[in-house]
């Protein structure tokens, strides 16, 4: 009878560990389920608002063209300008200012340049909205920042 009775003890453990096993892996993927899914949201609101900012920000560059040269444009371009430096790439913020340079009425760049710059920072903008990987670090470093005034 003692026998029995540790027979049936040990076939409840046996049962119950596979059980309890069962149980905590299906636990362990639901857990992983939910933090992948949780980063696919972060990743798209993030690409969202992105893609909001730049929205703005390109908006605004027609402030720059000869038939428009509308200053409260130039003024909206950089002061979404600055903000870039939350949120875009290195590439983005350097070819924004390469285009600024170009338009510079103290420099004078010829239309192919100006467009060719433009071109440039449009395509920086397009390849940061592919990829849709969060911003981890920079080069750029404090003097490259530029307090710029739309003329």
């Amino acid at each position: 009878m003692g026998l029995k009775i540790i027979n049936s003890i040990k076939i409840i453990i046996d049962t119950l560990g596979w059980k309890i096993i069962s149980l905590i892996g299906a636990f362990v993927i639901s857990l992983i389920t939910w933090s992948l899914n949780e980063r696919s949201k972060r990743i798209y609101e993030e690409y969202k608002r992105k893609e909001k900012k730049y929205s703005k920000l390109i908006s605004a560059l027609k402030g720059f063209y000869i038939s428009s040269l509308d200053k409260k444009l130039r003024d909206e371009f950089l002061n979404q300008l600055n903000l870039c430096w939350m949120y875009c790439p290195d590439g983005v913020i350097i070819k924004a200012y390469n285009f600024l340079s170009t338009v510079d009425t103290n420099n004078k760049s010829t239309n192919e340049e100006r467009e060719k710059a433009l071109g440039e920072f449009m395509l920086s903008i397009r390849k940061d909205l592919i990829k849709r990987k969060p911003l981890k670090k920079t080069s750029l470093k404090p003097e490259d920042f530029k307090n710029l005034k739309a003329t």
